[in-house]
């Protein structure tokens, strides 16, 4: 049977068919969207992993290069002995020592409203004893987070500090592995980075107003969104201790490329090192400017 169409249904027919070949053509690139849940998400584990180091750090007044010994007393200045920990009206903060092995808990419990954030869950810490005066050994710890909150995400998994020598200077090396976040909408990032810190006192070690800590290192993860992504530091990050009254733990300045299958790199910039909380994400030729709250 032969079918007869008109001009207008020939015409209406090619301009379906163009449309859906457009469609199918923009489908197999990347959308705005998508690259900025990327980003998004690689700011997510930015902010939370800084957030807890920081504030491991502050629990024990710094890290230092000198482990915990089982002796008593405390050490603040690099006497031998345990080093003071900070109190937290929050949580329960508790310290033993078994086998050779500190372990430091910090256990807020159940989820709840406390000093105007929301926190939770548990974090354990454990750390070699410090051998002998006569020895050597940098610090090391493991952490484990367990539904951990303090603020508005939620952190579970491993994480391993460790201070080492690099051209004679002390700087930390740090390892997340199976690790998920639960943003504030309650879906997940998992994720594994690896990072190298290093502090630059700028030439004035008794002034740490001035410091700047330096970031460099790569994240594989898996997004928000079910999709994967690798993010690299190209350009080192740095937070600038003078911006935390104002900007809080946040990059001023260095850059991150992040890659997805089949999918142009995006790439985010902090800027030329003003306390702001604001960065670009620039893909497929577009460029957005985002803020962090």
């Amino acid at each position: 049977m032969k079918i007869k169409m008109s001009w207008k249904s020939l015409t209406a027919t090619a301009g379906v068919a163009l449309m859906l070949i457009a469609c199918n053509k923009e489908n197999t690139g990347p959308t705005p969207e998508e690259e900025i849940i990327a980003a998004e998400d690689n700011q997510s584990i930015i902010d939370e992993t800084e957030a807890v180091f920081t504030y491991n750090d502050e629990l024990f007044g710094g890290l230092s290069s000198l482990r915990e010994s089982a002796e008593t007393g405390t050490d603040s200045v690099g006497n031998p002995g345990k080093r003071p920990l900070k109190a937290d009206k929050c949580a329960t903060v508790s310290r033993s020592e078994s086998n050779g092995i500190i372990t430091i808990v910090v256990d807020y419990g159940t989820a709840k409203q406390c000093e105007g954030r929301k926190v939770g869950g548990k974090m354990t810490i454990q750390i070699p004893v410090k051998p002998p005066r006569d020895a050597s050994g940098l610090f090391t710890q493991n952490i484990t987070y367990e539904n951990f909150q303090r603020g508005p995400r939620i952190i579970n998994g491993k994480h391993t500090i460790n201070l080492a020598l690099e051209n004679g200077r002390v700087v930390t090396k740090e390892d997340f592995t199976e690790t998920t976040i639960t943003t504030e909408d309650g879906k997940t990032i998992t994720f594994s980075s690896t990072k190298t810190r290093k502090e630059d006192a700028k030439g004035t070690p008794l002034n740490r107003a001035d410091d700047e800590i330096l970031v460099t290192g790569s994240t594989t993860a898996t997004g928000s969104d079910g999709k994967t992504f690798k993010s690299t530091i190209t350009k080192v990050l740095i937070t600038k201790v003078a911006c935390r009254g104002t900007g809080g733990i946040f990059p001023v300045s260095g850059t991150i490329e992040i890659e997805r299958p089949d999918k142009p790199k995006t790439v985010v910039d902090y800027g030329d090192g003003t306390c702001d909380r604001t960065y670009t994400v620039t893909s497929d030729g577009k460029t957005i400017t985002k803020s962090r709250k």
